[in-house]
């Protein structure tokens, strides 16, 4: 026989159900990577978030972000090879930008907590402020120092900002004058332009390293003290300014310029190393992307991603827009309203006091007394005054007549 009573289960309910959506984190997981289709550009993209973001735990887990916008919006991304390229480095570029974004407005809310704490509370010690941060071993330090180094270009010490990314992505990325243009979000002429200005820049800049080299000239050997000179933006425009004046310097750069190709249509070295990237910290990191950063960038009509900075800047541009429009609304309203507010208790035109018509005989009738007499509507229709009525006395007698187009004068 079948019992009704209901029996206690003896597992704990969604148990069995929450042990097969578990993830599996042991060896097996560790060992997998990303999937096979982003194999030619891992180390690519890991390099250029690394040169953009200077740490390597934040450029992996952006590079986890990556791949899950990648997954998530494969349907965007273009089937040739060069424009697939170009749109996974509008991504990392993306993503790069908006954890910048994130890290100054994490110190902005830290500078401003600590300036409304000011004077009340003391600051943590060395030792409590260094507590959460990960222990990374010597060897592991060492290499990503060495890694860092890899990044290091001296030759284009004397570009922009913006001149500097587009050269990473055209000669240590390998991406063409079009792929740069897609990525910066700029049209290709003014890609080619800011590429060949760069390269001018970076031929300069080769010409007077080759100069301290050859160490000649007492002015480069006091400016650089040795060979082993860490270049920076300030030494190099002295040197560049030398080599520029110095007939002897000039000399030399131009011998070291000679084997070299046109300045402005290439840059050297053609190439640059990169970084290989960790396939399982990134493919982790893309699996497990937090909420709030699992949101997408804005896409274009072409299918790339537009720059964060420039969504602002329109939004920015809407707002002061709105706020304008309101602004012109409520100065060309501000007559009207005062208009009203003036006549806001006065009669309407054309009514009395109790609510009747007046007309300006009437007034006058009002005036003289004469409002209620009963032959005041004895000339309705005609504007001309029985003359032969006799006017009250003391009363200005008017007569007004009427005449025709065709009516002579009597």
């Amino acid at each position: 026989m079948t019992s009704s009573r209901l029996e206690p289960p003896t597992h704990t309910t969604g148990a069995h159900r929450a042990r097969r959506r578990a993830p599996r984190t042991g060896p097996r997981t560790l060992a997998q990577r990303p999937p096979a289709r982003y194999e030619p550009y891992l180390d690519g993209l890991f390099t250029y978030c690394l040169s953009v973001l200077c740490d390597h735990d934040v450029a992996t887990t952006v590079l986890g972000d990556v791949l899950a916008i990648s997954e998530r919006q494969f349907g965007r991304c273009p089937a040739a090879d060069p424009e697939r390229r170009a749109w996974l480095y509008a991504l990392a570029r993306w993503a790069c930008l908006r954890e910048l974004g994130e890290q100054r407005r994490r110190r902005h809310g830290q500078r401003h907590g600590q300036g409304a704490h000011a004077g009340r509370l003391p600051a943590p010690p060395a030792s409590d402020a260094a507590e959460g941060v990960p222990h990374v071993p010597p060897e592991l330090a060492e290499r990503r120092r060495r890694e860092l180094s890899l990044l290091a270009w001296p030759e284009a010490a004397g570009t922009t900002p913006e001149q500097r990314e587009a050269l990473e992505l055209a000669v240590r990325h390998q991406l063409g004058a079009p792929q740069v243009a897609a990525v910066l979000g700029m049209e290709p002429l003014a890609a080619r332009e800011l590429l060949s200005a760069a390269a001018c820049e970076v031929e300069r800049t080769r010409a007077a390293l080759a100069v301290v080299e050859t160490g000649t000239c007492p002015a480069v050997a006091r400016l650089t003290g040795d060979n082993r000179v860490l270049l920076s933006a300030a030494l190099r425009r002295e040197l560049v300014r030398h080599v520029d004046d110095c007939p002897r310097c000039r000399r030399a750069a131009e011998r070291a310029e000679a084997g070299g190709p046109w300045p402005g249509s290439s840059v050297t070295p053609a190439q640059l190393p990169l970084v290989e990237a960790p396939r399982a910290a990134a493919y982790i990191a893309m699996l497990h992307v937090p909420r709030a950063r699992a949101g997408g960038p804005r896409f274009g009509r072409d299918g790339f991603p537009l720059d964060p900075r420039d969504h602002a800047a329109r939004r920015e541009r809407m707002r002061a827009r709105a706020l304008t429009t309101t602004v012109v609304a409520t100065v060309v309203a501000a007559p009207v309203l005062a208009l009203w507010a003036a006549y806001r208790g006065a009669p309407l035109t054309g009514e009395g006091h109790d609510g009747s018509p007046v007309s300006a005989a009437g007034a006058d009738d009002r005036a003289n007394g004469t409002e209620d007499r009963p032959d005041h509507y004895e000339n309705a229709g005609s504007a001309r005054n029985d003359t032969r009525r006799s006017a009250a006395p003391g009363s200005s007698h008017v007569s007004v007549e009427v005449l025709s187009a065709g009516t002579p004068p009597p």
